[in-house]
């Protein structure tokens, strides 16, 4: 005998719903957002690094080389490539110590302080556009989810872990091409 079942009439069945892993969607979003802020900041001459180094020194003037490095995960001869090229344009200032000669200490200059103007404009701007689907509610929510993972992680407040692999334009730097502070190219 055969029966023929008529599924017409049959409630459609919807496969269980599996989230994408959290880890996956944190990589999907930052890799997305690392690369619209460097679209972004490209047209006025800037990096995501270059970015990252002038806030750090505009929030501690007179910072040595070597604690920014340290600040940033960073080896220091890498460190004074970024600081040579951001003084050659004209918007950091190494200054001598007075305590200890062999220091130097950095500062952001008149022009590197209008950069920081600017980029900071851009990159809330560019915040509210990756947000721009969240109420001020979920924006403040996903933060501090975001930041509880951070700090479980270990990342320190405010400092792009990328800085510890950053290559100097010296040495095949890509991040000014792609936005990444990494320096790796897609695919790399």
């Amino acid at each position: 005998m055969i029966i023929l079942w008529n599924t017409t009439h049959m409630p459609d069945r919807q496969p269980e719903k599996k989230h994408t892993s959290i880890a996956f969607l944190l990589a999907q979003v930052g890799a997305r957002a690392a690369q619209e802020f460097g679209k972004t900041l490209a047209p006025v001459g800037y990096t995501p690094p270059d970015a990252g180094i002038l806030r750090l020194l505009g929030r501690s003037p007179g910072i040595s080389q070597q604690e920014l490095a340290r600040r940033l995960d960073m080896h220091a001869s890498r460190l004074v490539a970024v600081i040579d090229d951001l003084e050659r344009r004209g918007l950091v200032a190494r200054r001598s110590n007075a305590d200890d000669r062999r220091i130097y200490s950095l500062e952001l200059t008149k022009a590197g302080g209008e950069a920081l103007g600017a980029i900071g404009r851009l990159a809330r701007a560019h915040d509210e556009k990756i947000c721009a689907g969240l109420d001020s509610k979920e924006k403040e929510q996903l933060a501090g989810l975001l930041e509880k993972i951070a700090a479980q992680l270990g990342l320190a407040p405010g400092v792009h872990p990328g800085y510890r692999t950053l290559r100097t334009k010296d040495s095949g730097n890509a991040a000014a091409r792609t936005g990444d502070a990494s320096g790796r190219r897609a695919g790399d």
